[in-house]
């Protein structure tokens, strides 16, 4: 069997490490002077030279044909059949199809990649059951695919389930209100391939491993990187981000307890009067208090910035805690006794469900009319800032009664808006933005100044761990072997935060295939495998 190696008209291989121009990055081109034969003998252990790093465009070249990328729609050709497995954890479900992870070109794999074997004309795809427990190299679950043509976008099977069903550790989809909800692809994000030497390194912690510290870095060299945990929060700029902002305050409003619940031996404790008596601050001392600070600050209009501004912090400080306590005071001259108290915490509870009824009803409208246009439509400047003052506005205010260790009495006062039910953590708008940075005809939806924040976030590598093919195996649970290997790595896919992956825990997936079957073609007999923590 004689390989024959197309080159591309266009490379975008590049070499990351030894031998880089000064820039540490360079064009890397060339043919492969190696031919396999079936008949040749193989090595049954391979000592490999090199491993290519897939990294994710960022930004995207959004005008380039096809090469290869994560996530999407594969391309085959119509005779290939999108691929399916029985499910380890549902065997009962009969076969079910596979979700597409990746597809690679493989004219742009270095020549001395795998040690020279394996093919550099063609793509490969690679297909996962993402809601299980994950392959176990058993042939389930998983499946590999060589083609010699692009072929087409393929459509979906009309039983392709959800990528994550909740069932198992993996990528963050909570915030969507239901299973339904969640996408059946992984976002489609182009890469490009970096070919680095197969090495090992010694990290900072003194410990041998397959990358080098800050990695991203090298990776994305003279571009930002960014070291947050995860991007800020932005403010929603299209109807369907401000959709997902209300439906959650709706849902997370429907669950919340507003019942002003206090201990019984709290009710007990207030039974004696100077206890009671004590839940009262002095009102006259506060005010004198307020008047004193008002007049230091009318003094110090011309000491210095820093001071005026302490003081009007504590001046703001005491106003707020004046008007709490005038509050206080007044419900507790409506309810004069610890067992008046009760029929307060009663009163209190009616007109919190009322206020949750109404409240509900109000947000309803506002779901209703945000709705009503294309989800896609991009707010206008002060859309949301509108929005978001009318949730403050629609509120409610109590208090509730508490005793601390010391065997104090004190009041809680709990003044609760619309807007207090929005958790910016579990809505993920964040995931928003990048649904819209790999799709060409919403890109222009996200804000200039939003996408110059992301992108250096889009640039991370989870655990300093990249994508990579070929080379020493990045293990989680084993430390990594340098020298000669009978499992040559076809793909390592990484935990990915760009990419919403996570398998299991944080882990990764990994595809391997030994010299014989890679030089054969036998892709069936690929192993894949999931390591977590």
């Amino acid at each position: 069997m004689k390989r024959v190696v197309h080159q591309p008209a266009e490379r975008r291989n590049t070499v990351v490490g030894e031998g880089a121009n000064r820039e540490g990055v360079y064009d890397r081109v060339g043919q492969s002077a190696h031919d396999v034969g079936h008949d040749t003998a193989v090595p049954t252990e391979i000592l490999e030279t090199v491993s290519v790093v897939l990294r994710r465009q960022v930004p995207i070249r959004a005008d380039e044909a096809p090469r290869s990328w994560f996530g999407g729609l594969p391309m085959m050709p119509d005779n290939v059949p999108w691929p399916r497995s029985l499910s380890r954890d549902h065997p009962q479900r009969g076969e079910i199809p596979l979700h597409f992870l990746a597809q690679l070109r493989c004219s742009d794999f270095p020549e001395d990649l795998w040690g020279g074997l394996g093919p550099r004309d063609g793509w490969l795809l690679f297909f996962v059951d993402p809601n299980s427990s994950g392959p176990e190299g058993d042939g389930e679950g998983y499946r590999v695919i060589h083609t010699q043509s692009l072929g087409v976008e393929r459509e979906l099977p009309q039983d392709l389930g959800p990528v994550h069903d909740w069932g198992y550790a993996g990528p963050g989809y909570r915030y969507l209100e239901e299973t339904s909800e969640v996408p059946r692809t992984w976002r489609r994000w182009p890469v490009d391939f970096v070919t680095v030497p197969n090495r090992l390194y010694q990290n900072e912690k003194g410990f041998e491993c397959v990358t080098p510290d800050h990695f991203a870095k090298t990776l994305y060299s003279r571009q930002n990187v960014s070291e947050e945990l995860r991007p800020p929060v932005p403010d929603p700029f299209t109807d369907e981000m401000a959709l997902a902002v209300l439906a959650s305050i709706r849902t997370r409003l429907g669950k919340h307890s507003l019942k002003p619940e206090w201990d019984e031996d709290v009710i007990e404790g207030l039974k004696d009067p100077d206890a009671f008596a004590s839940l009262r601050k002095d009102i006259p001392a506060l005010k004198r208090n307020l008047e004193e600070l008002r007049a230091s600050l009318h003094g110090a209009r011309g000491d210095g910035h820093d001071e005026t501004a302490g003081i009007s912090e504590r001046i703001r400080k005491l106003e707020a805690d004046l008007a709490r306590q005038e509050l206080l005071a007044s419900v507790l001259d409506r309810y004069p006794s610890a067992e008046a108290l009760i029929l307060y915490r009663d009163e209190v509870m009616r007109s919190n469900e009322a206020w949750r009824k109404d409240a509900l009803q109000d947000l309803d409208g506002v779901i209703d009319q945000v709705g009503s246009s294309d989800r896609s439509h991009v707010l206008a400047p002060g859309d949301w800032a509108g929005l978001q003052d009318h949730l403050e506005q629609t509120r409610t205010r109590y208090f509730r009664f508490h005793r601390n260790s010391r065997g104090e009495f004190f009041a809680i006062e709990k003044d609760i808006s619309l807007w207090d039910f929005n958790n910016k953590s579990y809505v993920r708008l964040w995931e928003f933005v990048a649904d819209y940075y790999v799709d060409p005809e919403r890109r222009s939806f996200i804000p200039a100044a939003v996408i110059e924040v992301f992108e250096p976030y889009w640039r991370q590598l989870f655990d300093n761990r990249p994508h990579r093919v070929g080379g020493q195996f990045d293990a989680l649970q084993s430390n990594p072997r340098a020298g000669p290997t009978s499992q040559l790595l076809l793909l390592h896919l990484a935990t990915d935060n760009a990419m919403n992956w996570a398998w299991g825990d944080g882990g990764i997936v990994y595809f391997h295939i030994s010299p014989r079957d890679l030089v054969d073609g036998s892709y069936e007999n690929t192993v894949a495998v999931l390591e977590c923590h």
